[in-house]
């Protein structure tokens, strides 16, 4: 029960204990910091190294004493293997198996074979001594972060005092070896209580400083990574404004941020933008499509129209991906394509209508023509389709010039188009040539209609270089019977229109 009165060693062990229990809420506190694990391995190995130690002054096992003892060395060698850690340098592994060799051999051949206490002493305090050298001489004459210097002195200034203290020690027992002086209890030695009393305790201000230098960098590393925010927000921001396209940052479906350029394409100032609901500037028929993309967020480009302030409406192409992981913010990019969308609506419409007259070309007809052979021949329906000539046309252009037959096919196709039903389909496919496709009616209506039509243009009077003219039209329709093809039926119907030429022109002839 002495032992329980040996108060510098409680006191000692007690210490170490707290140690390792702060080392290791630095180290979960500060992870991934690697160095604080070191810290806190080192500290629980030292503890178990007290421990044995305790243990051995209260059975004289002298293996237990072997077995904490070299625990006690290997705890220092891995606070210090820390300390490389922290700065940075290559890490002395080494360190550890060399002084367990050493101090290893030397127990076993001193006591096993009853050698002496103070011999083992003097080797023990030079291994464990210069241990922490190595780490002093890095955190005293590092030059690197200066944020840590501070706490980098108070640890190496704690670490050189206990390496001071474990010379002293050494000093002491290698005095009493080299005299011849008696053995006396480790409790009783002032060598073994040195550096329960000094040794510890500098331990102990030496992982304060350790705790420093961890917050210092850290506290570093948070003033560094808000910096490299600020200025990736800067040029973010900067990006933004410079972007040709609006750019909006959403959150729950309303815009929490946007570029200048978002602004000008929606027609609303930022004040108003900001906070808004994104769905609102879409068009009502484009809104459930904007939704969607909102929804999958997958990068793809799709076509919306958006409805600015004025009530006007922009052609745009928004694409939406996620901000940064599952942060749930998106960034939307909304570009204004109203002037290219007008270029293709024009392009296609140039692709299937005649420029100078305006109405359908040969390509849309025949496509409009073979849909309706289809359905004819689905549904056994009526079809006539008719092939009209201006007679004598080009006698109007040596005439009365190029531009008044022009002007003669505009206006003759205007007023065909006036008097085609609904469901009829009037298209130009050559010079002066025109066909009209009457779906559901048999030849007797299509005489009807070729006839209001070849008596209108008949009164229709053309002004021309040499005066007023007017012109006449040939027409020949052929209805369409089982078999025929969108060749056989078009054949047909041009035989018709030239028998209606050489009988005399001005006349619609029916095919047989």
């Amino acid at each position: 029960m002495d032992v329980l009165y040996f108060s510098p060693m409680l006191l000692g062990l007690n210490l170490i204990f707290s140690v390792a229990i702060a080392a290791t809420a630095l180290w979960r506190m500060s992870r991934p910091m690697p160095a604080p694990r070191y810290w806190m391995v080192g500290a629980w190995t030292l503890v178990l190294g007290v421990l044995m130690f305790g243990i051995f002054v209260s059975t004289r096992n002298p293996v237990v004493n072997v077995i904490g003892n070299l625990l006690q060395l290997c705890g220092e060698a891995i606070i210090v293997l820390g300390v490389f850690r922290f700065i940075g340098r290559p890490i002395p592994y080494w360190i550890i198996p060399v002084s367990v060799l050493i101090f290893g051999s030397a127990n076993i051949h001193y006591w096993v074979y009853d050698g002496n206490s103070d011999l083992l002493m003097t080797i023990y305090s030079v291994v464990a001594g210069l241990l922490p050298v190595q780490a002093v001489w890095l955190l005293l004459n590092l030059r690197d972060e200066p944020s840590t210097r501070p706490a980098r002195i108070l640890v190496g200034v704690c670490l050189s005092l206990y390496s001071l203290v474990t010379f002293a020690r050494g000093w002491l027992a290698w005095q009493a070896y080299t005299s011849g002086q008696g053995y006396v209890q480790p409790y009783e030695s002032f060598s073994y209580l040195l550096p329960y009393n000094l040794g510890i305790p500098a331990l102990v201000m030496g992982f304060i400083g350790m705790t420093l230098m961890t917050m210092q960098r850290i506290l570093a590393d948070s003033r560094a990574n808000a910096e490299r925010a600020r200025q990736h927000t800067l040029r973010f921001e900067r990006l933004l404004n410079v972007s040709s396209a609006g750019v909006a940052v959403i959150r729950d479906g309303r815009i929490c941020d946007g570029n200048r350029q978002l602004e000008s394409l929606l027609g609303v100032n930022r004040q108003a933008l900001l906070d808004s609901e994104f769905a609102q500037y879409a068009k009502r028929r484009s809104r459930s499509l904007l939704l969607r993309t909102l929804h999958d967020a997958t990068g793809d480009l799709v076509d919306v129209d958006i409805r600015r302030a004025d009530g006007s409406i922009l052609n745009a192409e928004l694409r939406i991906l996620p901000l940064v992981g599952d942060s749930g913010d998106y960034i939307a990019e909304i570009r204004d394509v109203s002037h290219r969308r007008t270029l293709e609506d024009e392009l296609k419409r140039l692709a299937t209508v005649d420029p100078l007259t305006g109405v359908m070309n040969r390509r849309s007809f025949n496509a409009l023509f073979s849909r309706a052979m289809k359905r004819v021949t689905r549904h056994k329906a009526a079809l006539c389709l008719a092939i009209l000539d201006l007679d004598h046309f080009k006698t109007v252009n040596d005439l009365h010039g190029h531009q008044a037959g022009d002007e003669a096919l505009r206006q003759f196709s205007l007023f065909c188009e006036q008097q085609a039903r609904g469901t009829d389909a009037f298209a130009r496919i050559g010079g002066e040539e025109f066909v009209l496709l009457m779906p559901d009616t048999r030849v007797e209506g299509a005489m009807s209609i070729l006839g209001r039509l070849l008596s209108g243009v008949a009164a229709m009077r053309l002004r021309g270089s040499q005066g007023s003219f007017q012109i006449q039209v040939s027409a020949g329709v052929a209805e369409y019977r089982e078999g025929d093809t969108m060749e056989s039926l078009m054949q047909r119907a041009d035989k018709a229109l030239y028998k209606a030429k050489v009988d005399g022109r001005n006349r619609i002839v029916v095919a047989d």
